[in-house]
């Protein structure tokens, strides 16, 4: 190796015997041995350039200051190494580059943290009502994008770079405060304030919701049973998997947040397993892999994260189902019918049976009540949530009655599977 041409964040340039590319250089700690890596290039300015990219956020400029550090570099940093993983990596997206598209027209590419205080927030509210025509509530959406990514920048992570190494990064150490209240937005923009959406499907709607779903569609009625029965917030049916650690058949238990998931404010309870999800859960297990393997890999062959997934599509689980639904809601008359929809639903229904499911159950199975269902201990008690888990049973016997296809994995097992025989249909 070469004498070192150039140093940035812990890596050096230099050349290497017998060629004339230079290769970045570094130490690794865990194989206490010196590595390299082509930058493919033999020109010194280049290979800077090269390096600096692949080195990503082990910058040379290690101030932590909101004057220092740009707004899209911010956003950026949010969006790689943390919600550009999850479901709501679309979302952000658009709000990402709305953000972009407003630093362009209004301020400067290079914009830093700081200069997107009060004035300039009520600048881009203004400029995206004027321009996009966007309400209160798509405005404050947008904006919590960029007060999350401001929280993920002053928290300390661990990241990996171009070439491969981890890196320990706190991008900020202050960032200014984000409006992210519509009813705030609203008021700054002298618009009425936001009414809360009202509408919801009558039992006959979403009986024909139900029984428009054909085989193709397997995973949505999936999606439908599992939010029925767990009121639960689309992207936690999605992540939902039936193993021991989340499914508690002992007890009659589902913990809705994953081993490994830190809490937060969208909190995930423990609430009661009904007889109708887990009939459905057994049935699933006997109906093998899931829907549209095409010859996937067997259970066993599957990565352990996609174990008990009752979702699946080309042997892995799915990760959204928002285009679809909505797709299906508009094809059945029903454009205001969203995944959401059902967990407004479920709790608007439980309070309409008799006996009505009081509050503080609701709010726990909701998980609106944070300490509450933080109790590890009272989810062992036969009454844990009793009423919520009736009231849930009663809301789907309900719903069974304006719906053909069978809600209840005994009524589905009930059904003889037909054959085609010599022409005409009979019984297996």
């Amino acid at each position: 190796m070469s004498k070192r041409l150039w140093e940035y964040g812990g890596y050096w340039i230099a050349g290497a015997h017998g060629t004339e590319t230079l290769y970045a250089y570094w130490y690794d700690d865990g194989r206490r041995a010196t590595r390299r890596r082509s930058l493919g290039t033999k020109v010194l300015d280049e290979a800077k350039e090269c390096l600096i990219a692949l080195a990503g956020a082990a910058k040379s400029d290690t101030s932590r200051s909101p004057d220092r550090v740009m707004l899209m570099v911010a956003l950026d940093h949010y969006y790689d190494h943390d919600v550009g993983k999850k479901p709501s990596a679309d979302q952000a997206f658009r709000s990402i580059a709305l953000i972009k598209e407003f630093l362009e027209e209004k301020m400067l590419p290079t914009a830093s943290v700081s200069a997107f205080g009060p004035i300039r927030q009520r600048e881009f509210m203004v400029w995206t009502r004027d321009k996009h025509e966007h309400s209160a509530n798509t405005i404050a959406r947008n904006l919590s994008v960029v007060s999350a990514a401001f929280r993920f920048g002053k928290r300390l992570v661990v990241v990996k770079d171009g070439l491969g190494n981890d890196q320990e990064i706190q991008l900020l150490d202050m960032a200014p405060d984000v409006v992210t209240q519509a009813k705030r937005v609203a008021e700054l923009l002298d618009l009425p304030p936001p009414r809360p959406r009202e509408w919801l499907p009558t039992y006959e709607e979403f009986g024909r919701f139900i029984d428009k779903i054909d085989v193709r569609k397997e995973n949505l009625f999936r999606f439908v049973v599992l939010s029925l029965n767990s009121w639960a917030r689309p992207s936690t049916v999605l992540e939902f998997r039936d193993n021991e650690e989340t499914v508690n058949r002992r007890f009659g238990t589902i913990d809705l947040n994953p081993p490994g998931r830190r809490q937060t404010i969208k909190f995930r309870p423990k609430i009661r397993l009904t007889d109708n999800l887990a009939g459905w859960l057994d049935l699933w297990k006997e109906e093998g892999r899931g829907i549209g393997d095409n010859g996937g890999p067997s259970m066993d062959e599957m990565p352990e994260q996609h174990r008990g997934a009752p979702m699946m599509w080309d042997g892995k689980p799915i990760t959204a189902i928002k285009r679809t639904f909505v797709r299906h809601a508009e094809e059945c008359g029903l454009p205001n019918f969203t995944p959401g929809t059902i967990r407004h639903f479920m709790a608007t229904m439980v309070r309409r049976q008799k006996p009505p499911v009081d509050k503080e159950q609701r709010d726990v199975w909701l998980g609106h009540d944070e300490k509450r269902t933080a109790n590890a201990y009272e989810s062992f008690d036969p009454d844990y949530l009793a009423d919520c888990m009736q009231a849930t049973e009663m809301v789907i016997a309900e719903l069974q009655e304006h719906t053909k296809r069978p809600l209840s994995a005994c009524k589905k097992r009930a059904r003889p599977i037909l054959k085609v025989v010599g022409g005409r249909e009979d019984a297996a």
